[in-house]
């Protein structure tokens, strides 16, 4: 039986054309980030290679890619298994984000533009348009677009970390809760911080951007941490915000 899931663009793995490394690397990613390959799964090389319609070089570079990125594991026998979870991990990513968005933020903020700022405020208003409908799916794309923004003039080494790191954060998010009235629940818990944050951007204020982009993640960091394990005490997040706000007075 297939262990491929079929790309979210609609496209079957036998549609797959042009560069067969990177076609292999986001259908694989993006199956895993979704949930869709669950944590732990052992996937035989023969056997995606075959699902993908693609030779094993490309593939092998495409997971190479993927173990680097944390998403894959492979052993001697060239054999797949799909990253666990785990709380210590869920913890020291975000207080990787703590540290890196902020910076990313602070960087960028003072040099969007009119039309940049606008496209924010458009953003957080179809945000919470989407999280009232109940469209979760919506929701967490104009999320996405808004914080994107907020660091969108980072150069490309920072911006394409704290990216990734985003997208790590909502692996996490879909796995361990499953239902998306939760993670609507979680956008609508952020919205008068989302509020803050766009003023400040609208204002150019980066260094106060800055620090309120710090305090929302950590809020969901330990909101999220506590409804998974409640009687873990989040240490490293709350030293990591502790360092991230000193750093900015």
């Amino acid at each position: 039986m297939s262990t491929t899931p079929a790309h979210p663009s609609g496209r079957r793995p036998s549609d797959l054309t042009g560069d067969s490394m990177t076609l292999a690397y986001e259908h694989v990613r993006d199956a895993i980030l979704r949930g869709e390959l669950r944590p732990g799964t052992w996937i035989s090389q023969v056997q995606l290679a075959a699902d993908l319609r693609v030779s094993r070089t490309p593939l092998r570079e495409a997971l190479r890619r993927l173990q680097t990125e944390g998403l894959v594991q492979l052993d001697f026998n060239r054999r797949i298994r799909v990253s666990p979870l785990s709380l210590p991990d869920l913890e020291a990513l975000y207080s990787m984000r703590l540290v890196n968005e902020p910076l990313a933020v602070l960087l960028s903020v003072p040099r969007l533009t009119a039309e940049e700022t606008a496209e924010l405020e458009s953003a957080l208003t179809a945000m919470n348009a989407s999280a009232s409908d109940g469209d979760e799916e919506g929701a967490t794309e104009h999320h996405r677009r808004f914080h994107f923004l907020l660091f969108s003039h980072t150069e490309d080494r920072l911006r394409t970390q704290v990216e990734s790191m985003w997208d790590h954060s909502v692996r996490y998010l879909r796995i361990y809760h499953n239902e998306p009235s939760y993670r609507l629940a979680l956008i609508a818990m952020g919205r008068a911080g989302h509020e803050e944050i766009l003023r400040a951007a609208q204002a150019h204020d980066g260094r106060r951007t800055s620090r309120l982009v710090a305090e929302h993640l950590a809020r969901t960091a330990l909101t999220v941490i506590a409804s998974v394990a409640g009687a873990h005490d989040p240490k490293t997040i709350r030293e990591t915000l502790r360092f991230v706000l000193e750093s900015a007075d």
